[in-house]
């Protein structure tokens, strides 16, 4: 049996690495202790299935004191009183049927007031070891999203982190996120070993700090056809065939 691709393992897998472990934000696997520990050190908090894609299954959770806390789903909104009647909602709405994992929130940098994440497309050729960056862009969150998998703006990096609600030079900011990618793959790699292409989802927070979001092994290549250099959607697909 092949190692399991969920976002648990990967996450488990990367947390054992020296530097790569200092990008990912806090994550347990979902169970009543762990939600309680880490939405009270953080305030606000994400389940994810540990196997999904494009978002689905996602919620954050918010403390709004008193034992008082916010769930956002998509785009609504509500609120639920009293610590013991907000975890059964949890689990009575959310989370029945899959295993999940509990991740301190990002407060992912905005872009026109809106958050966003940079997906990375990291790559090697056939037969060949080393990976390359071959194309960035930035998913927005629609008004009312939590989630840039709803986006409403694809742009470049370049034109989300120049015009972003922090002040950092751009081309030191993405030098770093290069790295950080291509070290990543080179690392995930050891254990996936038929993987050629890693979509990571890098996210910013308002002190430009870097966090690995997700690393995902089968990452969808059209949302790169956004871009106005149709350069960049060519090269992936170039390294994707061979």
């Amino acid at each position: 049996m092949g190692i399991s691709t969920g976002k648990w393992k990967k996450y488990q897998l990367m947390k054992k690495h020296g530097v790569l472990a200092r990008y990912l934000p806090e994550t347990y696997l979902l169970n009543e202790k762990t939600f309680w520990h880490t939405i009270g050190k953080h305030g606000a908090v994400m389940i994810k299935p540990t196997k999904g894609y494009m978002g689905k299954g996602i919620v954050q959770v918010s403390s709004k004191g008193n034992d008082s806390y916010e769930f956002h789903v998509l785009e609504k909104k509500y609120t639920v009183e009293g610590r013991k009647q907000t975890f059964e909602h949890l689990l009575k709405h959310y989370c029945l049927k899959k295993h999940y994992i509990v991740q301190q929130k990002i407060p992912l940098v905005t872009f026109k007031d809106s958050p966003y994440d940079i997906r990375v497309m990291v790559q090697r050729r056939r037969k060949q070891s080393d990976w390359t960056v071959t194309g960035k862009l930035a998913k927005v969150a629609a008004k009312g999203f939590i989630l840039t998998n709803y986006p409403k703006y694809l742009i470049t990096a370049d034109d989300a982190i120049e015009h972003s609600s922090f002040k950092a030079p751009s081309s030191h900011l993405q030098e770093e996120i290069d790295r950080i990618s291509v070290l990543t793959a080179q690392y995930l790699s050891g254990y996936y070993t038929n993987t050629r292409t890693f979509g990571l989802d890098i996210g910013l927070d308002d002190q430009a700090n870097i966090w690995i979001i997700e690393a995902n092994l089968a990452p969808s290549v059209s949302i790169f056809k956004a871009l106005k250099d149709g350069e960049v959607y060519k090269r992936i697909l170039k390294y994707r065939r061979g």
